[in-house]
């Protein structure tokens, strides 16, 4: 499967699940430094700040996110109980993507969770 082919599914949400959207990670995956895929690792690909920060750089990428957070935002405004988001990038299919793409960065990243 050629790099322009594969996608790595993610998904991010609003608190109030109004907005559900779907998206490729890969974008994300492509210039992440080890550091931020190792804490979205740790964190266990989503639920987590490092997950939101895929989120967060998505929005540029993909008019759905930034939708999401738009709706979010006027939510939000003059609400005492403000809605959040959620975000999750499939594990495996994250893994395979740098096993191919990120090779080095793949290597290290199993190296040195298998030593914790």
């Amino acid at each position: 499967m050629s790099k322009r082919t594969m996608a790595v599914k993610a998904e991010c949400h609003s608190d109030d699940c109004i907005f559900e959207c779907p998206f490729n990670a890969i974008p994300w995956l492509e210039k992440a430094t080890y550091e931020e895929i190792e804490a979205l690792h740790l964190c266990g690909w989503g639920g987590d700040y490092p997950a939101d920060e895929v989120a967060i750089y998505m929005a540029g990428k993909n008019e759905d996110v930034a939708f999401m957070f738009k709706y979010i935002e006027k939510k939000n405004k003059g609400q005492h109980n403000h809605i959040g988001f959620e975000c999750h990038v499939d594990k495996d299919e994250a893994l395979a993507w740098l096993n191919k793409n990120r090779n080095k960065l793949y290597t290290r990243l199993i190296n040195e969770t298998k030593e914790q």
